[in-house]
C-alpha cells in the first residue's frame, strides 16, 4: 500500500463505518450518519485525487492526526492548503447538485469569492478541474449506491 487506504461500510440507510488505514498500519473506525458526513467526505476524497494534493484532508490524515481531530480543527482554522480545499469543497457542494452546472462559470464565481477575502484561487482550480470532481464524483456515488448493506466500499489516497 502506497498511500492511505480509505473505506466505507454501509450500516444501515443512516449510517456508515469510515476508516482509513496508514501506510505504516496505524489508523482508525468511525461509525457516523450517512446523510451529510459520506458525501463532504467523498468530496474530499475526489478534490484532493483530482488536484493531487497532500497537505489537505487526506493528505494530514496519511500522516498526522485523527479523522475527529482535523474535522473538529476544521480546514479553516488549520489555514494552508487545506483552508482553500476547504473552501473549494463546500462551493462544490451546493454547485454539485445542480444539474446544469457551467463549470467556467462556478470557477469564475469562486475566484471572485475568493478575491473578496484577499485570498488567492488555487491553480488547479480551472473548469477541467470541476469537470473530472464532476465525474469522479458520479463514479464514487455509484459505487456506494451499488455497495449492499454490510459490505464495504474499499479507495485508495494517493495523490
Amino acid at each position: 500500500m502506497a498511500g492511505l487506504e480509505v473505506s466505507f461500510t454501509r450500516i444501515t440507510p443512516d449510517r456508515h463505518r469510515f476508516a482509513y488505514r496508514r501506510p505504516d498500519g496505524t489508523g482508525e473506525a468511525i461509525e457516523m450518519e450517512t446523510s451529510s458526513l459520506l458525501q463532504h467526505d467523498l468530496l474530499h476524497l475526489a478534490v484532493e485525487s483530482e488536484a493531487g494534493l497532500r497537505g489537505s484532508f487526506y493528505g494530514l490524515l496519511a500522516k498526522v492526526g485523527g479523522y475527529e481531530e482535523l474535522r473538529v480543527a476544521g480546514g479553516a482554522a488549520l489555514g494552508g492548503e487545506i483552508a482553500i480545499t476547504e473552501r473549494v469543497v463546500g462551493a462544490l457542494t451546493g454547485a454539485l447538485a445542480q444539474a446544469e452546472l457551467d463549470d467556467e462559470a462556478f470557477v469564475a464565481q469562486v475566484r471572485d469569492f475568493l478575491d473578496l477575502y484577499d485570498e488567492r484561487a488555487p491553480r488547479w482550480l480551472t473548469g477541467e478541474f470541476v469537470t473530472a470532481v464532476r465525474e469522479r464524483m458520479r463514479q464514487l456515488e455509484g459505487r456506494w449506491k451499488a455497495t449492499p448493506f454490510g459490505q464495504t466500499m474499499t479507495l485508495d489516497f494517493d495523490p
